[in-house]
């Protein structure tokens, strides 16, 4: 039996997608984005309820909708039954976006879901994700955990209840962390349902059609009860399955070529530092190029100490100008930094009067003595 799925609060791109793929879903509305509640039918008639909010109502006046201010269009279809529904096997999947300034209100919008965990605030940048495909009892949800797909920073983190002792598999698992092991998803089992919270995704339509295709088919075990129409295989559906595995093999192909080419790419990162690390007169250079940058009102100075420097490296400025070129960079900095400074052997003292130049003709010196640098760092390769 294919499961009945009812999206709540979900795009209506995501739904006529998912109408074209053959899945059973309907629509509703629990109320906190629209300000109306409208339910297709009894919640115990469908299997998987997925919840999506992108927003939160607000009144005329600019405040946020409150409760009793939502119109309930379909008062006959109850969401009192929702607990011992799960408790007999529902499914809910639950993306915490983050649709509310006011923590209460965030909450509001959740807490009609039982067993929900509160949410809190959060800003996380730097985000984990559980190897739950390394989890023998899990790893079905493997194809929605993932980490680089999530959108950061993540606003919202929960505070799940600890798990049952004594009950294996665990009946709660973290799914997304941050650097504090705080959790921002969790899978929570509840009898033979499931909440699977997930902090909002790039794209989270993107996930949830990961979820139905690939998660839906294991958690329900519709695999074992594939028809003998299911194992037919169409001469349109040779052709697309054809496709789809030349297209896989050249992927494989790809990415096997992209790693090798990112470790070559490491490795020469590696040897270029090395080999700066063991030139002392880069060494010396790139240290007036830092105080030159930390230190600005006398910048002219240390960016002339490069060109000495290089100067002294070649025996003169005639071999160093025949080695490097940039002829004309190098009379810049010679010209302003002599005409800032008495002595241009030593940095100016305390009070000692130094001609002043504009931001502009800094940057120039600036981007001048890079060209230098880049210069000399090529003879070293």
């Amino acid at each position: 039996m294919t499961p009945s799925i009812l999206l709540l609060d979900c795009s209506s791109d995501l739904i006529e997608k998912l109408k074209r793929q053959g899945f059973d879903v309907t629509y509703g509305t629990i109320g906190f984005c629209t300000g109306s509640r409208q339910l297709p039918s009894q919640v115990y008639e469908k299997d998987i309820f997925i919840y999506n909010p992108r927003y939160f109502a607000r009144r005329e006046g600019g405040g946020y909708m409150g409760i009793g201010q939502i119109k309930d269009y379909t008062p006959e279809y109850s969401l009192e039954y929702l607990q011992d529904h799960i408790l007999r096997g529902a499914t809910f999947l639950i993306f915490i976006n983050r649709i509310a300034d006011d923590l209460e209100k965030q909450n509001e919008a959740y807490n009609w879901i039982p067993f929900m965990p509160r949410i809190y605030f959060t800003k996380d940048h730097q985000l984990i994700a559980y190897r739950i495909g390394e989890d023998y009892n899990y790893n079905y949800l493997a194809p929605i955990v993932l980490e680089k797909e999530l959108k950061t920073p993540a606003l919202q983190k929960v505070t799940p209840p600890k798990p049952t002792q004594y009950t294996h598999p665990p009946d709660v698992v973290p799914l997304i962390f941050n650097k504090n092991h705080e959790v921002l998803g969790v899978f929570i089992k509840r009898g033979g349902g499931e909440l699977i919270i997930l902090p909002e995704y790039k794209s989270n339509d993107e996930i949830i059609s990961i979820f139905l295709n690939r998660v839906v088919p294991k958690l329900y075990r519709l695999e074992s009860r594939i028809s003998l129409v299911d194992k037919f295989l169409s001469p349109e559906e040779v052709v697309i399955v054809s496709e789809i595995q030349k297209i896989e093999d050249t992927l494989k192909d790809s990415n096997k070529i992209l790693e090798e080419t990112k470790e070559k790419l490491a490795a020469a990162q590696r040897s270029k530092i090395n080999t700066i690390k063991n030139d002392g007169a880069t060494v010396l250079i790139l240290n007036y190029y830092d105080l030159a940058i930390q230190q600005e009102d006398v910048s002219l100075f240390y960016l002339y100490k490069i060109i000495e420097a290089l100067e002294k490296k070649y025996g003169s400025e005639k071999e160093a100008k025949n080695v490097l070129g940039c002829n004309t960079e190098w009379n810049l900095i010679g010209r302003l930094a002599n005409a800032s400074y008495a002595d241009i052997r030593h940095a100016p003292k305390p009070g000692e009067k130094i001609k002043e130049w504009s931001q502009e003709e800094i940057k120039e010196c600036f981007l001048a003595t890079e060209k230098i640098i880049n210069a000399y760092l090529l003879t070293l390769f």
